[in-house]
């Protein structure tokens, strides 16, 4: 072997090692990179975690408050359409139903009136029309006439 093959020869084996470490060295940033990515995932993980409750905290909090506004809001509309039903109805003079319930308690009250009225009139027409009462006296009463002071003497 002549030296210029040997240089070539040699040149080429430096060469393919100079690949070869450069080939290397890239495999091992790779390996690197990976492990280092790991870690710090892994990091970012742990650091997560606490947030995670922070969040999901603050999204109840957030949830709540918006259901309970949706709750007040619905309770206004029901009170607004109620209110302003009742004034067109007593505009249209149409009774609402307190109305009605006022009318039924007095016509109650109005009915047990009449009752009492009537089972004291009926009682004072039986003591009247029974004769015991009479007896109870002592004589019976004749039915009076009708005399003007004038023909009395």
């Amino acid at each position: 072997m002549s030296e210029a093959q040997m240089a070539v020869s040699t040149g080429f084996d430096k060469l393919l090692a100079a690949g070869r470490s450069l080939w290397l060295a890239g495999l091992g940033a790779v390996a690197e990179v990976e492990e280092g990515s790991r870690e710090l995932f892994d990091r970012l993980v742990e650091r997560g975690k606490p947030l995670e409750e922070k969040q999901k905290k603050a999204a109840e909090a957030v949830t709540e408050g918006a259901q309970r506004t949706a709750r007040e809001l619905g309770k206004l509309l029901q009170d607004t359409v109620a209110y302003e039903s009742r004034g067109v109805l007593k505009r249209l003079n149409v009774m609402t139903r307190e109305d009605l319930k006022v009318l039924s308690s007095r016509l109650n009250t109005l009915s047990k009136k009449i009752d009492e009225y009537a089972a004291r009139r009926e009682a004072v027409s039986a003591a009247i029309a029974t004769p015991e009462t009479h007896a109870v006296a002592g004589t019976p009463k004749a039915p009076r006439s009708r005399q003007s002071k004038t023909t009395k003497r």
